[in-house]
């Protein structure tokens, strides 16, 4: 389909702050962000924007399932650990998350009239606009599970702090899920941002 991708990754590597740490929590631990954001752009035809709206409304799962740009959010999280003579060794965090973005690229747009043109230009730009207040609040939790885990209560076993780290990245999902749902409420799914398909499509 002539997909275009790009790949643009951030890795930070960030130290949690130690001052004033209480001694039965670790200290001194590294926390690793790895963000990586995919844009793939897929082909689209029209002489004007509603005739390009008609053709996405067709298209499928290989491209964005009917709607103009879809987005996808993961995030995940890693401990390095070692198990120590009375304690697990607490080493390094890394926090994850992926963001996968679906756009489409109108290919004979500069065909179409400047009225047209302007008109489409709104449209994905509202587009841009809405997933990118998704990816804010899902950087936000990155930072947030990020400082929930470093300052992980000392375990004797690495299990058990796995478990507790488990437990802290399943927090912060359900806290995400539920911004991205408030968002999308607030904004009656972009709708409000001006992500209105045009009539009769």
């Amino acid at each position: 389909m002539g997909m275009v991708s790009k790949v643009f990754m951030v890795a930070l590597l960030l130290h949690a702050a130690t001052v004033g740490a209480e001694t039965s929590h670790y200290a001194g631990i590294k926390v690793e962000p790895d963000i990586k954001v995919d844009f793939q752009f897929y082909r689209v035809f029209g002489q004007d924007v509603a005739s390009v709206a008609r053709q996405i409304a067709k298209q499928g799962p290989a491209q964005a399932r009917g709607h103009i740009g879809m987005a996808s959010y993961q995030l995940s999280w890693q401990l390095q650990t070692r198990p120590g003579v009375s304690r697990c060794e607490l080493e390094q965090v890394k926090v994850m998350t992926r963001i996968k973005v679906m756009v489409p690229n109108w290919m004979d747009k500069a065909r179409a009239s400047a009225a047209e043109r302007q008109k489409w230009d709104a449209l994905v730009g509202a587009m841009f606009d809405y997933e990118s207040r998704h990816k804010d609040i899902l950087l936000e939790s990155v930072s947030l599970l990020g400082i929930k885990l470093v300052q992980l209560p000392v375990a004797r076993d690495c299990a058990a702090l796995q478990y507790q780290a488990w437990q802290q990245g399943q927090e912060v999902l359900a806290s995400t899920s539920e911004r991205f749902t408030l968002l999308q409420q607030q904004t009656d799914h972009g709708r409000k941002l001006g992500l209105v398909w045009p009539k009769g499509i």
